[in-house]
């Protein structure tokens, strides 16, 4: 009896140590940013995405349906916060090195970088993060938030969709990329 207590015991502390994962996950960052008033975060329901015409496919409507939600995070630099600026750009970088994020796209400029990541399968995408650096205006980091959304029609939606003028969210992000312009 004892031996087999011994066993489970190895189990559940093998368990615990492969399954503790010591990185930041996104969704962890993106809480405890929240939290800091250097930043500005904005969460955008997908009920003020829309269509600009209401004779699209139903490829594309379908498409529309699989966006849940979008997260926008900013930090915006300034001359008292060079060193925040640094560091949470770098713990960004860090997270989407992670194996689990596939890269769609990067372009790099003499300013800045735009990298676009995804989580899931290559058909059926459950999270796209797009994450642009400028090193004389700021991060940003956007989170398109869904389920089984596909790379290709996520591109050919992107030209059919209108946001929702009336949204206290939309006037939140007007409002933020007024300040950082």
């Amino acid at each position: 009896m004892n031996s087999i207590s011994k066993i489970i015991g190895i189990f559940v502390l093998a368990i615990i140590t492969f399954s503790c994962d010591s990185s930041q996950s996104l969704q962890q960052y993106y809480v405890n940013s929240k939290e800091n008033t250097e930043f500005i975060s904005v969460d955008l329901p997908s009920s003020i995405l829309q269509l600009k015409d209401d004779q699209v496919s139903e490829d594309i409507k379908n498409t529309l349906n699989t966006i849940k939600k979008v997260n926008f995070l900013a930090l915006q630099l300034t001359d008292t916060n060079k060193e925040l600026y640094t560091s949470e750009k770098e713990k960004v970088k860090l997270i989407l090195k992670n194996p689990k994020y596939k890269q769609l796209m990067r372009m790099n400029g003499s300013k800045g970088n735009v990298s676009i990541n995804y989580l899931g399968e290559d058909d059926a995408i459950d999270e796209v993060v797009i994450f642009g650096s400028d090193n004389t205006k700021g991060f940003a980091l956007v989170r398109v938030l869904g389920e089984n959304m596909n790379p290709s029609d996520i591109l050919k939606i992107s030209q059919e969709i209108k946001l929702d003028g009336d949204s206290n969210q939309l006037h939140q992000l007007e409002g933020l990329m007024k300040s950082i312009n």
